[in-house]
């Protein structure tokens, strides 16, 4: 009995431990629970619109970012706007794709296709690249555009811009130029090319047709294809945003009359010799020597004009206009605070229409001075104000002038 009593209390603690440290979890079989299923079509929907970007960001990422990131393509493109005296307030947009043209060749080549329009009704198309094949040491320059440019008047040579009334008249354009070139030195290149050239004036204004008489021009359009000889020598440390080096170029061209619609043979010399200094932290001499020379027989919408974007800024481009141009220039470029500069100018023009017939009592001054904003050490927005004789101009445009 005392065996028997002593296996009851003991299975009885047992079962009072079992029950206070491991209680069994009971299961309600009486009672079921629904639960909604996961839409997945609407998760990623959600995931979708949070992650996607505004219609701003989606704007100016197309407009300033790469439209293409491959190992041989890099495409990006731009928009912006530009103004001059001539144009007046113009809108550009331009694309550019940089690329290998083949395993060997160790720079890149590049092609850019820009457009412009402006208020007054100028407009332009413009496509240009290089590409370089072989080893590198040889590249094709090519450069083809076209457009239409309403613009002032006041006749043809020194006298006529400084005694004439003005008037207007449009001119109408379309060139293209493809020239080869190889690389014989470190910083020597040789080549030729070849040149399609046509030009119009039209619409005139009130004494316009008259001032062309009075100059002994009574072509009003012309077709000319011309044959070139060029040499470059370049040692700058770059093209764009120039620091050092020197930077010459000339090129001779025949257009011989079998060629176009002309009744006389043409010829061109083109003439460019640039030097760049560093002087202190920030502060670049940059020096522009410059010739544009066409011979006698010229039709006049062919002729050089003093003004424009890089050279004798502040002249309104077409009112001092001649055969032969040769202009000079020296800049101070100082860089202010980080991205932002400064540079003043002076320089100095003359067109006429014969070496015999220079007169240095003719030359035309030139002044002004110049804010630039950079990006990636290189001039992005350059806005210049100019100043010279009868003239004086704002101009907003992209990279040095020189």
């Amino acid at each position: 009995m005392r065996c028997l009593f002593l296996a009851l209390v003991a299975l009885m603690l047992t079962a009072n431990v079992a029950v206070a440290g491991d209680v069994m979890p009971q299961i309600d079989t009486t009672r079921t629970v629904y639960y909604d299923p996961i839409d997945y079509n609407a998760v990623r929907h959600n995931l979708e619109a949070a992650s996607r970007k505004s219609f701003l960001q989606r704007a100016v990422s197309a407009l300033t970012q790469p439209l293409a990131q491959r190992e041989n393509l890099h495409i990006t493109s731009h928009v912006g706007i530009a103004y001059s005296q001539e144009v007046n307030l113009a809108f550009t947009a331009a694309a550019t794709a940089r690329y290998k043209s083949g395993k060997s060749v160790p720079m890149l080549s590049w092609a850019s296709l820009s457009g412009m329009v402006s208020v007054n009704g100028f407009f332009r198309l413009q496509l240009s690249g290089t590409n370089y094949f072989g080893s590198g040491k040889d590249k094709l320059q090519y450069d083809l555009g076209g457009g239409s440019l309403p613009i002032r008047f006041w006749g043809l040579g020194y006298d006529a811009a400084d005694s004439n009334p003005r008037t207007e008249y449009t001119r109408r354009d379309f060139n293209s130029t493809f020239r080869y070139l190889h690389q014989f030195t470190r910083n020597l290149w040789l080549g030729a090319g070849v040149n399609l050239r046509y030009g119009k004036g039209d619409k005139f204004g009130v004494n316009g047709e008259e001032y062309l008489s009075s100059g002994s021009q009574r072509v009003r359009s012309a077709f000319t294809s011309g044959i070139s000889l060029s040499g470059i020598f370049d040692t700058r440390d770059n093209a764009h945003t120039t620091t050092r080096g020197f930077y010459l170029s000339l090129m001779g061209e025949v257009r011989p009359k079998a060629l176009g619609n002309f009744d006389k043979t043409l010829w061109h010399i083109v003439a460019q010799a640039d030097y760049f200094q560093p002087l202190w932290r920030g502060g670049v001499m940059a020096v522009d020597l410059y010739g544009d020379l066409w011979s006698s027989a010229t039709p006049w919408f062919y002729w050089p004009s003093v003004g424009g974007s890089e050279r004798m800024r502040g002249y309104y481009l077409g009112r001092y206009t001649d055969r032969k141009m040769v202009t000079a220039q020296v800049e101070l470029r100082q860089t202010v605070y980080g991205p932002i500069g400064v540079c003043v100018w002076g320089g100095a023009g003359s067109i006429f229409d014969s070496h015999k017939n220079f007169d240095a009592s003719k030359i035309l001054p030139n002044a002004g001075v110049g804010l630039r904003f950079a990006v990636a050490g290189q001039t992005a927005l350059r806005i210049d104000y100019g100043f010279g004789r009868h003239s004086q101009g704002l101009i907003i445009n992209v990279n040095e002038a020189f």
